[in-house]
């Protein structure tokens, strides 16, 4: 019943845009890309739901196109940590939700299914909501929009958006492309292997429509090892993404994506492994005998020496996970002198079934400490229906107002976690086992939006925008026998967003703004192992930054800010290892979460043959004065987890003229980051010290940019920098630490080829 009547809500909202006056003809936002690569041209997006050069947009934006996404080997969703200053990716498994992105520190990590992102992906004008695409392919742009961004992408982005745009078909020729990216492990100090292919097919089907077929291969080979089989854990993603582009008018434009993911990841993949183990110990279940448990010698037994970069483990045991991930979109967008009318409708789902990471949390059958996960079937569906209406650009009023409509629809079968003493081999003694049943969670909100720019002179402009969100978050738990709902549990929200500010045109080249937004992210019902789900409230942060922007040497884009930001019940996640030697992960309300600094960006070409972006970021997040970490110590003032204070990033290309058909290039990119911690304690061997990662290419490309061979290093001087730590693993605190590390984590060394025809 609800959804039929938001429904018709939103039907109704959508004919009242329509019959709105005319105030003051702008292009739909995905129409124009830019494509001259000259040292004169303009960077576009779409950071307001139009086009428009980023030196024109009040938001400070970290812009990648296709050159620097391809010369830094950005394949997938976490390698965006190395694009852009304010930005990182958690990459641990099973809890990045939505992504797993953070902006000026602030993010969601937490494993629990009804949360939603801090900043949202948005790809192709579609939120991706938990349904989102994990590799990069065929790519024309990424924009990096930090703070709140609620008025016009939704509720999913309270810290900021992640907007990606693809390339899309063109009209006027035929054309193929081929490009790989190949290493081994072992090869030239190359510690896993990665084979990335990719191919992209380009067919007019008409004169006025098109048809883009992308399709690639994403294999790796580690970066963890199993000692007991001498094998590396296997990553394999296939997929493809497929678009027809059709003007059936001049007023009409038809965009028609799809796309499809499927990915097998063997024994866990990136997961834990021991980088801390302290010797001789005893175990804290309660048994009938206590049983000592020497962790390093037991380790030892089969090979594995924790220590920083670890990533051994063994076991005989053998388990696949499968996840498919993909979706639909139609987007109609229609030109009536002087409005713009957009429609996008589109459907995403995802569905995890198999062994996932955890199924076998300490990987070492040695252990007299053994924890298993039971298999996962955890289906997601995603529908949105987004409408909006757009004024002319450069009128006295520009103005967006639309309507959006989401229903997100997370099941999970039930889920055991096991605990057994293991004091001989062939011999197994439960000593704990819980339950988490299954469970239905349906998110489902409706929104009306609009924003608008007032030209009130020939340098000065006002910036007011609003969002009304209904939102309504369930969830139906089973009884045991998975025959009837056991509990159920309901959120419902109304909540207004907004912005509002100014900016003002210095000179012809140099714009300065301020501004003032509060955002939204609805709440989350955690369903905890053995006890009642409860709800975590709606994070509302507010945030306030001033900043300008400029044009150096004719088209290179200095994009400088200070900001402010302050989070009303910030939804948080801490982890520890319980009584039964379990991780439990809690998820929390915390008051007062703050984030303040300045950050500086410079993106694009300096001249026709050097290409420099480059930013650097301070970003004090910090828990609220007097906050009791995990530990029990105070860690109030401090910054938060996951949150590097500062962080510096350098991405160029130089090319230079070897003759009349070919040219040579050298690229580097570097990222350093300052102290990051990873538990909300004061746990220092859970914390990682301060370093630089540096990787880079050097090659040959012929005159035309056809054909491009070069060879490649990512992470040259193989910093361990880990995606997650874990006190406790498996039990006494800073004595025993596990660490997940992932491909960023280590040297990779490699040969890559690129064709077009």
């Amino acid at each position: 019943m609800i959804c039929h009547t938001r429904t018709a809500l939103l039907a109704g909202l959508s004919l009242s845009v329509l019959a709105t006056p005319a105030l003051a003809q702008s292009a739909p936002a995905a129409a124009p890309q830019a494509v001259d690569n000259g040292p004169d041209a303009a960077i576009v997006v779409t950071a307001q739901r139009r086009v428009e050069k980023v030196t024109e947009v009040p938001i400070s934006i970290t812009v990648a196109d296709a050159g620097q996404l391809e010369r830094q080997q950005v394949n997938t969703v976490n390698d965006l940590n190395r694009i852009a200053p304010s930005l990182e990716i958690q990459s641990a498994p099973g809890q990045n939700t939505g992504g797993g992105g953070a902006i000026r520190g602030i993010g969601t990590q937490t494993f629990s299914a009804g949360a939603v992102a801090s900043v949202g992906v948005v790809v192709d004008q579609v939120s991706q909501g938990n349904a989102n695409i994990s590799d990069l392919f065929d790519v024309a742009r990424i924009e990096v929009l930090k703070g709140p961004q609620g008025t016009l992408f939704g509720l999913t982005t309270s810290a900021g958006v992640i907007n990606i745009t693809t390339n899309k078909p063109e009209f006027d020729k035929v054309s193929v492309r081929v490009r790989s990216e190949l290493s081994a492990a072992g090869f030239a100090g190359s510690k896993s292997g990665n084979q990335i292919l990719q191919g992209v097919a380009n067919v007019p089907i008409a004169s006025n429509a098109a048809i883009r077929v992308a399709a690639y291969g994403n294999m790796r080979q580690g970066p963890d090892y199993n000692l007991t089989t001498g094998q590396y854990d296997k990553n394999e993603t296939m997929g493809g993404r497929a678009r027809l582009l059709w003007e059936p008018t001049d007023k009409l434009t038809v965009n028609l994506i799809g796309d499809y993911t499927d990915t097998r990841t063997t024994n866990g993949g990136n997961f834990f492994t021991f980088v801390k183990s302290s010797g001789p110990g005893i175990l804290p279940l309660p048994t009938p005998f206590p049983i000592p448990d020497n962790v390093t010698a037991n380790l030892a037994s089969c090979g594995v020496t924790a220590g920083e970069g670890n990533r051994n483990y063994c076991t005989s045991e053998q388990y696949t996970d499968r996840i498919k991930t993909g979706g639909a979109s139609l987007q109609l967008d229609y030109q009536f002198a002087p409005f713009t009318l957009t429609s996008i409708t589109a459907y995403r789902s995802t569905h995890e079934k198999g062994y996932g990471a955890a199924s076998n949390v300490f990987r070492a059958d040695p252990l007299e400490l053994q924890v298993h996960n039971s298999p996962v079937d955890r289906p997601i569906d995603l529908f949105t229906q987004e409408v909006r209406l757009s004024s002319p650009a450069n009128q006295t009023v520009e103005y967006t107002l639309g309507g959006f409509y989401s229903r997100q629809v997370m099941t999970r079968t039930p889920e055991t976690v096991s605990v057994a003493i293991h004091p001989a081999p062939g011999v197994y003694i439960p000593a704990f086992s819980s339950t988490v049943n299954a469970y239905r969670v349906v998110d489902e909100s409706i929104a009306a939006f609009g924003q608008m720019t007032i030209h009130a002179g020939d340098k000065l402009r006002l910036i007011a925008g609003g969002r009304y969100t209904d939102d309504v978050l369930s969830l139906g738990m089973q009884n045991a026998a998975g025959t009837a709902l056991d509990s159920y549990t309901r959120l419902h929200v109304g909540k207004v967003s907004w912005k509002g500010g100014l900016q003002y045109d210095i000179d012809p080249r140099t714009m300065a703004y301020a501004t003032v937004a509060r955002g939204f992210k609805g709440g989350q019902i955690a369903t905890p192992s053995g006890a009642v789900p409860y709800v975590v409230l709606p994070e509302v942060p507010t945030s306030y930054e001033v900043g300008f922007k400029t044009t150096l040497l004719r088209s290179w884009v200095l994009d400088a800010n200070l900001f402010y930001q302050k989070i009303e019940n910030f939804q948080a996640q801490q982890c520890t290892v319980d009584k039964n030697a379990v991780i439990s992960c809690v998820q929390t309300n915390i008051n007062g979460v703050k984030s303040r600094g300045a950050e500086i960006n410079l993106f694009g070409k300096v001249t026709r043959n050097l290409s420099l972006n480059t930013g650097f970021i301070y970003a004090k997040a910090t828990y609220p004065k007097g906050f009791i970490g995990t530990d029990g110590s105070d860690i109030g003032n401090t910054q938060l987890a996951y949150a590097p204070k500062y962080k510096f990033t350098v991405s160029g290309e130089y090319a230079h003229d070897l003759g009349e058909n070919l040219k040579g290039f050298l690229a580097a990119d570097a990222v350093w980051k300052s102290r990051i911690r990873y538990e909300a304690n004061s746990v220092a061997d859970t914390t990682f010290r301060p370093h630089w990662t540096v990787g880079g290419r050097i090659g040959v490309r012929t005159a035309d940019e056809r054909f491009t061979l070069a060879v490649f290093a990512r992470n040259l001087f193989n910093v361990n920098e880990p995606s997650l730590y874990q006190s406790s693993f498996p039990y006494g605190g800073a004595a025993n630490i596990g660490a997940i590390y992932g491909p960023q984590s280590f040297r990779t060394v490699g040969l890559s080829l690129d064709g077009k025809f």
